[in-house]
């Protein structure tokens, strides 16, 4: 009741809410995050000391038993190997997906301090995703991309996207894809469901993604009656209004007793979860490079998907893509009959593709992950 008399508050002064949030950023987040903004300064170790830039600056990147997402997930993993540093570091690592609000002022000190960047690239902003916007988020990437000594772009999707409405800078660059920990993402001792169950992971940030996948089900349990769907992470915002439409889509489908919603998870927990299903379905639109494809593939999972962006390049033969007219204008996605149809034929052939999705998640172990960015730092910091 308290929550939505706030709303109703909020709806009707929202001039007033609205600067008394913006006061409570300027004190809780702006000033502190200034304050240590002036503490940065460059390392004089022969030793290789990365300062990592993550949503909570200055903090380290969060532990694997903590929640951490997209871009944040390889942070984790270089900050096991190579440890935080703040105030005094030689060399910064920056995902473009990674944001904080004083980003800029971030990278400016740290040019200014003569501190070396490393900039890990996914994706861009297009028009079919951003509509108008679309030039005001590739502005926010390109001032980043600008400060780059070095830029590591996660597929060649990645790398022609960035060039097409990015117009990087002339800098060493190199193509690395997201790693996996081929041990610790592995098949778990966890009985599958007897049902042909599916998985929709990450987070459901836009509801098409969703609603693709729920309409694949629907479709699916005409060739499958007992057919289930997992669906991993939160949902778009206003909250709300998300879980309003997604129960008024099951109820619409009669799929509320074949879907499943577990909600976030933890690198820790997630090759249990996975495990849990047959297969994964991904159903977001040009992806550049997702994490969350090595992961499942290392646990056994094949994938289908659509079949553009970067994850043709990350599933190979581990899987089904489902050919669309790549158009960076409008989401072109396949239908949900033609879903359904790769699934049956993935199942029918569980244990070749799920040989294939092993041995595929070998190519983007950790231990390459590394190695390779030791050597892009040795580098950055001998130039």
């Amino acid at each position: 009741m308290l929550r939505r008399l706030l709303d109703s508050l909020k709806r009707t002064f929202p001039g007033f809410f609205g600067m008394a949030f913006h006061m409570r950023d300027f004190f809780l987040i702006h000033i502190p995050a200034w304050l240590n903004i002036l503490c940065l300064q460059r390392s004089d170790s022969h030793m290789v000391e990365v300062f990592y830039l993550t949503t909570r600056f200055p903090k380290r990147p969060a532990a694997r038993s903590e929640h951490a997402h997209g871009g944040s997930v390889k942070l984790t993993y270089l900050a096991e190997t190579f440890p935080h540093h703040f105030p005094a570091a030689n060399l910064a690592y920056i995902v473009t997906t990674v944001g904080h609000p004083l980003q800029n002022q971030i990278l400016d000190a740290l040019k200014r301090k003569k501190v070396k960047i490393v900039i890990n690239h996914d994706g861009v902003a297009f028009p079919a995703w951003a509509g108008g916007r679309y030039v005001e988020f590739n502005r926010i990437s390109k001032h980043i991309l600008d400060r780059a000594n070095f830029i590591v772009y996660q597929s060649q999707f990645s790398k022609l996207s960035a060039d097409l409405y990015l117009s990087p800078p002339n800098v060493p660059h190199e193509i690395i894809y997201n790693p996996v920990d081929v041990h610790h993402f592995v098949r778990q001792d966890v009985k599958k469901p007897e049902e042909l169950t599916l998985m929709l992971g990450g987070n459901q940030y836009e509801k098409y993604r969703l609603q693709l996948a729920l309409q694949t089900l629907h479709s699916l349990l005409k060739l499958v009656p007992t057919a289930r769907l997992i669906v991993t992470g939160t949902l778009w915002l206003p909250e709300q209004e998300a879980w309003a439409w997604t129960n008024a889509a099951l109820k619409e489908m009669n799929l509320t007793e074949h879907v499943e919603f577990v909600g976030k998870y933890t690198q820790a927990d997630a090759p249990r979860l996975y495990s849990k299903a047959h297969l994964l379905i991904h159903t977001k639109y040009a992806d550049p490079c997702p994490g969350l494809i090595p992961e499942v593939m290392g646990c056994g999972l094949p994938v289908v998907h659509i079949g553009n962006g970067g994850v043709p390049e990350l599933v190979g033969g581990a899987g089904i893509g489902l050919p669309v007219e790549h158009s960076w204008e409008r989401y072109n996605l396949p239908e949900p009959e033609a879903m359904a149809n790769a699934v049956v034929q993935v199942y029918e052939n569980l244990s070749y593709y799920s040989r294939a999705a092993r041995e595929q998640a070998q190519k983007f172990a950790l231990e390459k992950f590394v190695a390779k960015h030791k050597e892009i730092f040795a580098k950055v910091l001998a130039s």
